[in-house]
């Protein structure tokens, strides 16, 4: 059955999720019922949906989480270490296997159990997933399962075969990287690579896969990836312009972190260069959630901006579960491993009665109480700035500075 409505019960309804669109809407327990008994969508939803017949995956659970949701919307799967590129600001170092890499089995089981969780996303991520052999039985196997397939990707790898190869086994989504201008882009990622990511796009499109582009957004590319949010928004292609946190190879390229001043500078740029932006989204840019729709009261609060512990898990490659990939990258405690978890409810479950996210909120709300800082909702860019803050502290006690 091919499904185009993902659901997943909650203690206030339920998180749904049109998997033709990817747009996320929560709907209350009376709403959930009549979906179920008459598979029709609320008047005020049903617009966003082309299919008229109505095939849903609904995932029931026994205990729905009273503090939160009853299982993260994403789950970012790096499914390899290995990457045909070694760009300059890489959070994780890709290149090479890691050892204790997941099987393919391992992580075939693991998307079955997720499924079955509630998850209503899977990003397969790297290094660069399409340099994993058995990416295509990946991305069928979680479509099958009705669930919404996306990809983040350097776009050096997909020409028209390869795109045509997504699509019939079922992605949605292809988040590509583009890091500014051909000349920064290259001088990031290496000559030659925006040309073949340009043309990946292409190739993309014309199979109907929709397109995101992500953009890290650093000091030296400021200008640039300026630049790049006027022609996307020419072309409406969505543009996500993201922070760049010194994590990885990252951390050689030392003061090229944005201020609150080179915030303020970007964002005005931007409301200045495209008067709205409808395609631009971004860290400190647009904190909205652009797949969700709050269109009722929650009983509980949502982190705008940053979904780690709360909507989204991360796995590495070897199978360590993350509340975010840029805590991952920092060397922060994974969670557990997935080697470890036979019931994925009573983990996620367990990991809100825990609340293993307390210490780093606090240290969130200390840190927005701050002079002069840009405010953030992000968990893993707070740990970077106290380390940061740390390191220096180190080196006065040791007479370096």
């Amino acid at each position: 059955m091919e499904y185009n409505i993902n659901i997943r019960e909650e203690s206030f309804g339920g998180t749904l999720l049109n998997l033709e669109n990817g747009k996320r809407s929560y709907i209350n327990s009376q709403e959930l019922k009549e979906i179920l008994e008459k598979h029709r969508l609320p008047r005020d939803l049903r617009s966003e949906n082309t299919n008229k017949k109505n095939n849903i995956k609904f995932t029931s659970l026994d205990v729905k989480n009273l503090k939160n949701f009853s299982f993260a919307d994403i789950a970012f799967i790096e499914v390899t270490r290995a990457c045909n590129l070694r760009c300059k600001h890489c959070l994780n170092n890709s290149g090479e296997i890691i050892n204790n890499q997941l099987t393919t089995e391992e992580i075939f089981s693991l998307i079955k159990k997720l499924s079955m969780a509630g998850v209503q996303e899977i990003r397969f991520t790297g290094g660069e997933p399409l340099v994993h052999k058995d990416i295509y039985r990946m991305v069928e196997l979680a479509t099958d399962l009705g669930i919404y397939t996306s990809i983040g990707t350097n776009g050096t790898l997909i020409d028209e075969e390869v795109a045509k190869k997504l699509k019939y086994v079922g992605l949605k989504k292809a988040v590509v990287s583009i890091d500014g201008t051909r000349k920064k882009h290259d001088e990031v990622r290496g000559k030659g690579n925006y040309d073949k990511t340009i043309l990946s796009i292409k190739y993309l499109q014309e199979q109907g896969i929709k397109i995101k582009i992500n953009s890290v957004i650093m000091r030296s590319n400021m200008e640039d990836v300026i630049i790049l949010a006027k022609e996307l928004n020419k072309m409406k292609i969505d543009l996500f312009i993201r922070r760049f946190i010194e994590s990885g190879r990252g951390e050689r390229l030392e003061n090229n972190m944005l201020s609150k001043q080179d915030y303020d500078y970007v964002r005005k740029k931007l409301d200045y260069e495209l008067k709205s932006e409808p395609y631009i989204r971004g860290h400190y840019i647009r904190l909205n959630d652009e797949s969700s729709n709050n269109r009722i009261k929650l009983p509980f609060k949502i982190r705008n901006g940053c979904k780690a512990g709360q909507r989204a898990i991360v796995i590495t490659p070897n199978g360590n579960i993350h509340f975010c990939g840029f805590l991952a990258a920092q060397n922060f405690p994974s969670i557990d491993n997935i080697r470890n978890i036979d019931n994925w409810n009573k983990f996620w479950n367990d990991l809100q009665e825990q609340d293993k996210l307390e210490i780093l909120e606090k240290k969130l709300a200390r840190y927005n109480s701050l002079p002069n800082i840009q405010p953030t909702n992000c968990l893993a860019y707070v740990q970077r700035m106290i380390n940061i803050e740390n390191n220096k502290i180190k080196e006065v006690k040791n007479g370096k500075i």
